[in-house]
């Protein structure tokens, strides 16, 4: 079992710190679906470039899932790896600079202005930076769970080189610095998605999820055997890409598929011993962005062997982005935010609060129903080509987001209600 020790507690960060982060990925979801509808250029068409489309999908990436895997990572890991935060500071500091230059980076690229995205990602890049150093001193003192502590490891790699790649690209935007496009964005994606996104989405799985569902966590020996594969599928793609061998790139996405296979094989096995039967609208979500990432590794196998039509690349980005990370991450906020907001309902000699009685569940089902139909509308309105079925799920889509920021406005206020007092839902000691 992994339970959320006593001791544990002294590992938490202000409740400030996580849900600035949360909080601000909450309203860069909202962002990113209003982008998506009111662009001009049909999703379906997107091939690259700026534009609404492409603000769209790094305020998705960058605002929702990075910001949000930070936060998350900041606070989550200590608790796994048993040592604090270096510095709340330095975390603090990496907020300030991250969201105004995400806010910089996706409104000069929505309106086409190279030079504006610049600075945006300037100050992004000494934000994850930040990020990057916190997280490497609170792996090399970690004590405890080996296997996520080699998740972060390799997480924090990928992240390294993609931002790396991410800088190369802006330059090539903004200073004309001449490099292969196509395959500085395809390692780029390859790094941010399945590398820095993807890793820490799997290793943190292997403590969250059965922590929540009260189930024992899956062996040391399995998870460390999936992330090698991992790791192997991701360098083989990256040595695809650079020399352009589509073969290579088609047996890394197969080897990508038996990784996420192996991976869901693994929390699946450990989920049928939960002590909490019910596990709740969350893990449905779960499971479909579990499906989402089979289908676009599927997906991006046919694209590399050439089996699959030009428009099945937006298709594989709709799987890779909204549907697997997007998913995934809305899936595990749902369960870390009211969690969290109970510990720290608690303090001064107070017991935590009920979860439950944090989370307004009603909104979280309508959120629910509301993302499943965007994702789907989206999914096959870029498959059948229909301009209008693609902008009813961004409809959609902006109507789960703003359900969302419901969500996480109740959960805020129904926190700040039991600091001040008014707490008859509190958890009372037994003697």
């Amino acid at each position: 079992m992994i339970p959320f020790a006593a001791g544990a507690r002294s590992r938490l960060l202000p409740v400030s710190v996580p849900m600035r982060y949360f909080g601000a990925a909450v309203a860069f979801q909202v962002l990113a679906w209003a982008m998506l509808l009111a662009a001009s250029e049909p999703l379906s068409s997107f091939r690259a470039g700026l534009g609404p489309v492409f603000a769209a999908l790094h305020a998705v990436t960058l605002g929702v899932l990075a910001l949000a895997a930070v936060g998350a990572s900041l606070q989550m890991l200590p608790v796994a790896t048993r040592q604090p935060v270096r510095s709340i500071a330095a975390a603090k500091l990496a907020w300030w600079l991250l969201v105004p230059g995400l806010l910089l980076f996706t409104g000069g690229a929505a309106a086409y202005r190279p030079q504006l995205m610049g600075p945006g990602a300037a100050a992004a890049f000494i934000a994850l930076a930040i990020y990057g150093w916190l997280l490497f001193d609170n792996l090399r003192h970690a004590r405890g769970m080996p296997a996520i502590r080699a998740y972060g490891w390799a997480a924090l790699a990928c992240l390294a080189v993609a931002l790396a790649l991410g800088v190369a690209l802006v330059a090539h935007y903004e200073f004309g610095l001449t490099l292969d496009r196509g395959a500085f964005a395809a390692a780029h994606l390859v790094l941010a998605s399945y590398g820095f996104l993807g890793l820490l989405a799997l290793g943190l799985s292997c403590f969250l999820l059965p922590m929540f569902a009260l189930a024992p966590a899956p062996s040391e020996r399995d998870a460390v055997i999936t992330l090698i594969v991992c790791v192997c599928a991701i360098a083989l793609a990256l040595v695809a890409i650079a020399l352009g061998r589509d073969g290579l790139l088609a047996s890394a996405a197969v080897a990508g598929f038996g990784a996420a296979l192996l991976h869901v094989m693994l929390i699946e096995r450990a989920l049928r011993a939960k002590l909490r039967p019910p596990l709740g609208s969350a893990f449905l979500l779960v499971r479909v962005s579990w499906f989402c990432l089979l289908a676009s590794l599927a997906l991006g196998a046919a694209l590399a062997f050439g089996v699959a039509t030009e428009r099945a690349q937006v298709l594989f980005g709709v799987l890779l982005v909204p549907g697997w990370l997007l998913t995934f991450l809305l899936a595990v906020l749902q369960r870390i935010v009211p969690f969290l907001a109970s510990v720290h309902a608690g303090g001064a000699g107070r017991s935590p609060a009920r979860v439950s009685s944090m989370t307004p569940q009603r909104t979280l089902d309508a959120h629910r129903i509301l993302h499943l139909c965007a994702l789907g509308a989206l999914v096959v309105g870029v498959a059948a080509a229909s301009d209008w079925l693609t902008r009813l799920g961004a409809a959609i889509g902006l109507a789960a987001a703003i359900a969302y920021a419901v969500f996480f406005a109740a959960v805020m206020l129904r926190l700040r209600g039991a600091q001040s007092g008014g707490r008859p839902d509190v958890l009372q000691p037994t003697n």
